[in-house]
């Protein structure tokens, strides 16, 4: 279902600035493999970023085209998961 113009313009407004305006000390990008398009380890790069209001923005392919935005308890709760997986 195709998003109504009012929700295009809202993710418009969300992707616009959920990268361009980071600051180098709350952007990164991580090098990671994408299951769509295959490729090897480190074919694709991973911008994470934390905003001011504390939200930390998830940009695969740095395109803007799909952001996952985590709040601090989602963040909280997949640095949990990993830690346990990493142990």
């Amino acid at each position: 279902m195709a998003p109504t113009p009012k929700e295009d313009e809202l993710n418009k407004t969300i992707v616009e600035d959920a990268t361009a305006t980071a600051s180098r000390e709350n952007h990164r990008a991580i090098p990671v493999s994408c299951g769509v398009h295959r490729g090897p380890q480190g074919f694709a790069n991973l911008v994470v970023e934390r905003k001011p209001n504390g939200e930390i923005v998830l940009d695969p392919h740095v395109t803007g085209a799909c952001v996952i935005i985590l709040d601090e308890t989602a963040a909280t709760a997949l640095f949990d998961v990993l830690g346990t997986w990493l142990r």
